[in-house]
């Protein structure tokens, strides 16, 4: 091979192999996810960035209020909801209080008075509709934080582990709302 033809080729080669590491990332390691709504407020906002985990997605690494993404085949798109039921459980909703098998669950994760502020604007009772169901085996049943205004598993049905494709992440921009996504 000339001097000549080495000149181009290594570089070539170089940016190859970095587009090529560049993609696997960006599939396989972290997920960019642009928040598309206000299903999730006030935990994560409309037009939002971030990079969500896509290593360690698995029955094992998915608990309960985790923040995931899911690919639903009935939207055809990436949303990003948490986890409120886990396989087997019986999620109960009554008088915005949640019940995972019989039991009283804090909601920490609510902004207090997002949750009041979103029932006056929608003249709305309560936050959450009450509701009753069981998540089957090997299915989990997802909610947007912000439950005046999300469509979720109330509505699309639970999900499978092979649905979720990321958990948990990074908010990167705008900068001035840089978190950590549990």
């Amino acid at each position: 091979m000339s001097e000549k033809n080495k000149k181009w080729l290594y570089p070539l080669l170089e940016m190859i192999a970095v587009i090529a590491i560049t993609i696997g990332i960006f599939k396989f390691v972290v997920i960019p996810v642009r928040i598309d709504g206000i299903s999730m407020e006030n935990t994560l906002h409309d037009q939002s960035i971030a990079m969500i985990n896509a290593i360690g997605v698995s029955e094992e690494n998915i608990h309960r209020f985790d923040v995931v993404v899911i690919y639903s085949e009935a939207l055809k798109e990436k949303i990003i909801k948490r986890v409120i039921g886990m396989p087997g459980d019986t999620v109960e909703f009554k008088d915005d209080i949640l019940y995972i098998n019989n039991q009283q669950m804090n909601q920490d994760f609510l902004d207090q008075d997002f949750v009041d502020e979103s029932k006056i604007t929608y003249n709305a009772q309560n936050f959450t509709d009450d509701f009753k169901v069981t998540v089957s085996d090997e299915e989990y049943f997802v909610m947007g934080d912000n439950r005046l205004r999300s469509t979720d598993s109330r509505d699309l049905g639970t999900f499978r582990i092979n649905d979720i494709i990321g958990v948990k992440g990074l908010v990167i921009f705008p900068f001035d709302e840089i978190q950590w996504i549990q």
